[in-house]
């Protein structure tokens, strides 16, 4: 989910929010200053209404904020990096790297946030019934008790055993521990939440033709999980093919020593560039920092009579498009982190560049054609991508 404006940090995590928020606050607002409110307790005036209404919904979103939070001190505490926390028009989504390591771990983080929203539940319930003891106003009461209701809901949906929802981690983190197979784990965890967020989807459409209101929210939520668990289906698919190869093993070699990019492809023809067994070369320029690539079958693509005139760097992959990594580097890692922009990638050992790596052939491993255990530079001819 991507963050369409920053709202500061807490508990040392980037917070964020998709302009959907707004617009589920300007709803969830409405509802409760229109309806909610005035039937459940009569008798304020419409400000007072608008202003516990707009307050309820803020603080709403503050307790969905906690439910991540919980995620994202837990996941600090394995070892794992938190990029940050999005609120959306859904609830929140904690950008977590890595995996947990255990299935006791994944237990721990995906159960903690259901844990988090049932302890904001029971303490808003305790407050509104405390609130009516102590004759505090009806529209006070009602609002911490909504707020309470609203949390144990969110807190029993969560729990649902339907990836991507926590409850699915739960049910991974024990199909793993039971059948001690982390892949069989995901097949099965996200086919249970295809089959529940799809069946959802349908129940909220007839819902909403049947003329509920909440048939809507439950259709788009169960889009939401269905789709969810298939991008985790395709994902686990994904890392399976990958394997634990790393960039050392599909990369392409290059040579050793980086060649001057205002050098005419002539120059570099003659000064056995061809006759190398690289099939890439990283260029420099005159300050000697890296300035692109460039592969040779580029060079020897252009008409003998126009070697004289067209130089290196004006064939080249540029360095803004070109990702930089390291042979041990898992590869799935490297996939991840790919730049949409990026063509290349650079493979650096040390301060020397030792390889390189074409998202063509990120894309071929990724779709299992490259076969494990052989690399990039084995397969005939250059790989795609080395047009100028």
């Amino acid at each position: 989910m991507r963050e369409s404006f920053r709202l500061g940090r807490v508990a040392g995590v980037p917070l964020g929010a998709n302009w959907t928020a707004v617009a589920i606050v300007a709803l969830i607002a409405l509802g409760l200053g229109r309806t909610v409110l005035p039937s459940a307790a009569p008798g304020s005036t419409g400000g007072w209404y608008a202003l516990a209404a707009v307050l309820t919904a803020l603080a709403f979103v503050g307790t969905v904020v906690a439910h991540e939070v919980g995620h994202a001190v837990m996941a600090r505490r394995q070892g794992l990096a938190v990029g940050g926390i999005v609120v959306w028009a859904l609830g929140g989504f904690t950008t977590i790297e890595g995996e947990p390591s255990s299935p006791r771990a994944e237990l721990a983080l995906s159960g903690v946030g259901p844990a988090v929203s049932l302890v904001i539940g029971a303490a808003f319930t305790g407050l509104a019934v405390g609130a009516r003891a102590l004759g505090a106003p009806d529209l006070l009461a009602v609002s911490l008790g909504w707020l309470g209701g609203l949390n144990l809901v969110l807190a029993v949906l969560n729990a649902l055993p339907a990836s991507p929802l926590d409850g699915g981690r739960m049910l991974h983190a024990l199909v793993w521990r039971v059948s001690h197979d982390r892949a069989r784990a995901t097949a099965a965890t996200t086919r249970v939440g295809q089959v529940v967020g799809y069946g959802a989807a349908v129940a909220g459409v007839a819902m909403t033709v049947a003329g509920s209101p909440e048939g809507l929210w439950i259709a788009l939520t169960g889009v939401f999980v269905g789709a969810g668990a298939t991008a985790e289906r395709r994902q686990a698919a994904v890392e399976a093919a990958v394997g634990d190869r790393t960039v050392g093993d599909v990369m392409v070699p290059v040579a050793p020593a980086p060649v001057p990019d205002w050098w005419d492809v002539r120059t570099a023809l003659d000064g056995g560039v061809a006759a190398s067994r690289w099939p890439v070369v990283v260029l420099h320029e005159w300050s000697g920092r890296p300035s692109g690539m460039v592969a040779v079958a580029q060079l020897l693509m252009v008409p003998y009579e126009l070697r004289t005139v067209v130089r290196l760097r004006d064939l080249a992959w540029p360095r803004q498009v070109v990702v930089t990594t390291r042979p041990d580097e898992p590869l799935i890692d490297l996939a991840r982190r790919w730049p949409p922009h990026a063509a290349w990638a650079v493979v650096v050992a040390g301060e020397r560049a030792v390889g390189a790596l074409s998202s063509s052939d990120v894309d071929a491993v990724l779709a299992g054609r490259l076969p494990p255990g052989r690399s990039a530079g084995d397969r005939a001819g250059m790989p795609a991508g080395t047009a100028a």
